[in-house]
């Protein structure tokens, strides 16, 4: 695993095969959930074990929607456990920047990256690659869809032609300094051995 130390400095390097990972700046955990549409019924502070004990056979499971969710300096955050929900629903990223900022880090197997910012209710910039790898502009989304690129190009990602490369830190992790960038984290601790927020997404309305 790579020395980053930053707020997701222990993702980098690390094999995961989902990652849904929204923030939100200058609100609660709690309301960055009810922003995302929880299930007010599930949403309790769980200890590791009674949190593995409710939800364990759900976790890896598509439609479960289980979501756990806490603070890191001024952003709070939110992990799916086996959904996608802040892609499913295109507005959500929206919805958790009203009045602030959200952010939101996916990808798959596919393979499939995506960064999403907005503020205040409105998409800055969405970077996409299931089209291509290079962030043509076709998979560029948002009122100022370059907005990062300077940063991205200080990390040694060169990305708009057909000699396209992603520097040292590769794109998850070019994706990944971007948000550190901008304050966000999780904590690991947090996470996976601390009690834990957590609760059930609703489905993404059809």
């Amino acid at each position: 695993m790579s020395a980053q130390t930053g707020g997701l400095g222990w993702m980098y390097g690390r094999d995961l095969p989902l990652l849904s990972l929204t923030f939100a700046r200058d609100v609660t955990a709690e309301e960055l959930l009810e922003r995302m549409g929880v299930d007010q019924g599930t949403v309790a502070v769980r200890e590791q074990d009674d949190f593995h004990a409710e939800f364990g056979d759900l976790l890896y499971e598509y439609p479960a929607y289980v979501v756990t969710a806490g603070q890191y300096g001024r952003w709070a955050w939110a992990w799916e456990n086996g959904s996608m929900k802040c892609v499913e629903d295109r507005d959500l990223v929206r919805r958790a920047s009203a009045g602030t900022a959200a952010l939101v880090l996916h990808y798959n197997e596919k393979p499939m990256v995506e960064f999403l910012y907005a503020e205040n209710g409105e998409l800055v910039t969405g970077l996409h690659t299931l089209r291509s790898m290079n962030l043509a502009p076709q998979d560029r989304t948002g009122s100022d869809p370059h907005r990062f690129d300077v940063e991205m190009y200080a990390h040694g990602a060169r990305l708009d032609d057909d000699d396209y490369e992603y520097g040292p830190l590769g794109l998850r992790g070019l994706f990944y300094k971007l948000a550190e960038n901008l304050g966000a984290g999780v904590p690991w601790d947090d996470l996976i051995q601390r009690p834990v927020l957590s609760g059930r997404l609703r489905p993404p309305s059809a």
